[in-house]
């Protein structure tokens, strides 16, 4: 089969789980012997600290000035009559980049966007895929879906998370897949979507690592969604009760410095909490973690670095919100793989306030005790790493992966079984 993967950012983004995501069902299904390209933009799903000419220069692609619009296919960049166009390749998948002006959406350009479907059309001639893997909002998405369906192309949307409640969304779409159980089950009750739940492949290679120097509880992303208030409140108790936890903040692009605007939280008095900033792979911070922190306040749609945890036989803690639970398989208590501890019902993402002591006891219980009973501890990473097997191995996840996207047809129905954990 012939799959086209159309994006609306950079495919080759290091940061980004969602665009990593989709690169990894695209080199999977090429490595099946499927032939399949990629058409993408510049743009970066956070702030990043570099370039997209750096960007491309690490992955040794020329990025020349404009030199009259001469086409070469290998690993170069040319110019159109408008923006330059790149192209390389992503472990053999030929990719497509538009080079476009900046990374806010919210600023729509009419011209790129009119190119960016000029080369889908060029593509959908030249190359004749039989399938369109689409992702992301972008109005140019939608379109492209409409022009590939129109060619009786069958079209895949990837529906990684919410606001997609419109018929509009999937008017040219004739199969959904999500991230989750819980994705899915909340489109079908919102909307009465059909979709496929198929948790997103994980590499392994940028997860795992050396179990020797994990000293640390470990919270990652501190932002208000993910929990930072929450978090807050627990670290200060941590901090003043517990000071022979050492606790590490990873930061992102996005989140930094946000510790330190929380107020009646000093985080200056305890010395055993530390702050990283990003780090290239989840590998680089699991080498430090001893036990994982997950408090998102609001319903996350999979929650991979509870999965990435797993794989590392490291305890994770995480919130009863979204798919969390289901991710670490539940409860320990109850035959779980993580130990899911609830948050105060009234915090959510826009919650601004800190919890009291009170509202994360439950929290400060449940890190002391796997900090403390060694026998706790290894039975719950033993049966976390035991549901990673079982549910996030490359083997069972391509397995996965392959058998959806091989058995879609255009215009029959959508597919209502759940794969997620077959």
């Amino acid at each position: 089969m012939r799959f086209l993967l159309a994006n609306n950012h950079c495919i080759s983004d290091p940061t980004a789980g969602v665009t990593q995501s989709l690169r990894t069902i695209v080199e999977w299904l090429h490595d099946a012997g499927h032939a399949c390209e990629v058409l993408t933009t510049a743009r970066f799903e956070a702030p990043v600290a570099f370039t997209i000419e750096d960007h491309l220069r690490g992955l040794g692609v020329g990025v020349p000035r404009a030199t009259g619009g001469r086409r070469v296919r290998s690993r170069s960049v040319t110019h159109a009559a408008d923006r330059p166009l790149a192209h390389y390749d992503v472990r053999g998948v030929p990719v497509s980049l538009l080079m476009t002006r900046h990374n806010d959406e919210a600023r729509p350009d009419r011209a790129e966007a009119a190119q960016y479907l000029t080369l889908f059309d060029r593509l959908l001639d030249q190359f004749q895929p039989d399938q369109l893997i689409a992702c992301n909002g972008h109005p140019m998405i939608f379109e492209a879906m409409k022009r590939a369906r129109g060619r009786g192309i069958t079209t895949a949307f990837a529906v990684r998370g919410f606001g997609y409640n419109e018929p509009r969304h999937f008017a040219d779409v004739d199969h959904a897949f999500t991230c989750s159980r819980y994705l899915t089950d909340v489109y079908r009750d919102q909307s009465g979507l059909v979709s496929t739940p198929i948790e997103p492949p994980i590499d392994w290679s940028t997860v795992v690592a050396p179990a020797d120097a994990r000293a640390f509880l470990t919270f990652v992303h501190p932002a208000p969604h993910k929990g930072l208030f929450l978090f807050a409140r627990l670290a200060d108790m941590l901090g003043s009760r517990r000071p022979d936890i050492p606790i590490l903040v990873v930061q992102s692009g996005r989140s930094a410095g946000a510790l330190n605007a929380i107020p009646g939280i000093d985080f200056s008095r305890h010395p055993q909490i530390m702050a990283a900033p990003a780090v290239p792979t989840p590998a680089d911070y699991f080498a430090l973690t001893r036990i994982l922190l997950v408090p998102s306040v609001w319903n996350e749609p999979f929650g991979r670095v509870a999965a990435e945890a797993m794989i590392n036989s490291i305890p994770a803690i995480v919130s009863d919100r979204g798919s969390l639970p289901d991710v670490v398989g539940g409860d320990f208590s109850t035959g779980g793989g993580g130990r899911v501890v609830p948050v105060p019902g009234w915090l959510n993402a826009d919650s601004t306030r800190v919890p009291s002591e009170h509202d994360v006891e439950s929290w400060f219980d449940a890190v002391c005790a796997l900090w403390d009973d060694a026998a706790l501890y290894h039975a719950v990473a033993s049966r976390a790493h035991a549901i990673a097997q079982e549910r996030y191995s490359e083997a069972v996840s391509r397995r996965k992966h392959l058998d959806y996207f091989t058995s879609l047809t255009p215009g029959s129905d959508p597919i209502e079984r759940s794969i997620s954990h077959s």
